[in-house]
């Protein structure tokens, strides 16, 4: 298994790459019991003490600023004093924080059960919009919630019945936008066992971000990603990572299907400075 590497790091704050198949944090009831699952957290309060001295909103996170999904891999901003945490928390609840992803996927003709019917086609959409909601055995997926359509008389459609079904975070959407669809020949993934089938490489950005949110949104329209079993992707090896001393290396010798989404980007303002920061990691 791949190490976590510091990007870089100031007094302030730290730019960590999370591996895949690694917790950003312990979970809630892992994280009093010794033994538990190592988890970025742990590795970094080892390499980084101060994340581990900062009063997150729930006392087993630390000072980290948001999560990746076990599954994904990519860059994490944590904060190594509690005045840059409520600096850099501030920032993502108003949208400053930019997380930029990019995402191996494959077009499947039928979606899954539990999403609404699309009202845009593919990837000619630029922005996928959505509440979300638990899904499935465990709540261990989300699915879509469309928003109510709006009548001639000003007012939302069984406006009340979408509250409550909703899972948005003070009624705000969460947003999907695709920067970037084509088709990426240069890494040659093989999907299933069909070495001839392209799979379409996404870039992607969010300002607020849901759980599972771009892995949802993009099956929604029809492109699940590799090797995402819950969300209906295809079968794919060759799945590129970033690598702090390779830059690029293939996880091929893992020992299990990595997913194909990486978080390759990331913009915030510095919580001492307030100069713009833009960390960015390439793998194509």
């Amino acid at each position: 298994m791949c190490s976590p590497s510091v990007v870089d790091e100031t007094p302030s704050y730290a730019v960590v790459f999370k591996p895949p198949r690694v917790h950003t944090v312990p979970l809630k009831e892992d994280a009093a019991r010794a033994g538990h699952e190592p988890s970025l957290l742990d590795w970094c309060g080892k390499l980084l003490p101060q994340v581990l001295k900062v009063q997150g909103k729930h006392p087993w996170e630390g000072g980290i600023v948001h999560r990746l999904d076990y599954e994904t891999q990519g860059l994490v901003l944590m904060a190594k004093t509690q005045v840059a945490l409520q600096a850099l928390s501030a920032q993502q609840e108003k949208g400053y924080i930019i997380k930029e992803y990019g995402a191996l996927a494959a077009k499947r003709a039928r979606l899954l059960p539990g999403f609404p019917q699309a009202f845009f086609d593919g990837v000619d959409c630029c922005t996928i919009t959505s509440g979300f909601r638990p899904y499935g055995p465990g709540r261990k997926a989300v699915r879509p919630v469309v928003f109510p359509i709006w009548g001639g008389s000003g007012f939302p459609r069984k406006q009340e019945k979408f509250r409550k079904t909703s899972a948005l975070d003070q009624g705000r959407p969460y947003r999907t936008e695709i920067i970037e669809p084509y088709c990426q020949r240069s890494l040659h993934p093989v999907i299933g066992n069909n070495a001839s089938r392209e799979p379409t490489y996404f870039r992607v950005r969010i300002k607020r971000g849901f759980r599972h949110q771009i892995r949802c949104h993009l099956a929604w329209i029809g492109y699940p990603i590799l090797n995402d079993t819950l969300y209906g992707g295809l079968p794919g090896d060759n799945i590129p990572f970033w690598n702090a001393s390779l830059d690029r290396v293939g996880l091929e010798g893992m020992g299990f299907p990595v997913l194909g989404l990486i978080a390759q980007g990331i913009r915030f303002y510095d919580p001492v400075s307030a100069e713009i920061r833009h960390y960015t990691i390439q793998i194509l």
